[in-house]
């Protein structure tokens, strides 16, 4: 299967930025309960985007060591990539809309907007190749996708990291 090197560097990047994002959060020391809740969504865009670029990185190589034909790794591959970017996409805007109601606007105005939209046009483009629709690039709206999550997780984790900051320059 071609890309194999490839998909083992991005599943590695990804475990990294998850690895790194939990160091942070033990560095931190304060306890879950007193977060705000803006905190506990920004965690679950960073975990959840560098995960599901780790897992969705080494699925066509799981798929590929079924001695399966690379056509349908790819149609299988990009469906899932696709189904879940559009899922968790769909989740974090529905969960950060319920947060901005309640009255927790985002501390970062248009990143949550931004990563939103990349992440449903990317899982739309490989859901499309996945289909069929178009098989000349499928692998590459595949690559695209597993760029985007590890984009969306490390532009999360320094939101984070400058919120916290922020709140620590404003205690001191």
């Amino acid at each position: 299967m071609q890309n194999d090197g490839f998909l083992l560097a991005i599943a590695q990047i990804a475990v990294t930025l998850a690895g790194f994002s939990g160091l942070v959060l033990a560095i931190r020391g304060a306890p879950p309960t007193t977060w705000h809740p803006r905190d506990i969504w920004s965690l679950s865009w960073m975990f959840g985007t560098s995960l599901g670029a780790l897992f969705i990185a080494l699925l066509p190589l799981l798929l590929g060591s079924f001695r399966l034909p690379d056509g349908l790794v790819w149609t299988v591959a990009s469906l899932v990539m696709g189904l879940f970017m559009i899922v968790f996409g769909v989740t974090m805007a529905l969960s950060g809309r319920r947060l901005t109601r309640l009255g927790h606007r985002p501390r970062v105005r248009y990143f949550p907007m931004a990563a939103t939209f990349l992440l449903l046009v990317c899982g739309f483009l490989s859901g499309l190749g996945g289909a069929g629709i178009f098989t000349q690039v499928q692998i590459g709206f595949f690559i695209l996708g597993l760029i985007v999550c590890l984009l969306v997780s490390a532009l999360s984790l320094v939101v984070f990291l400058v919120v916290l900051a922020r709140v620590a320059g404003t205690r001191s």
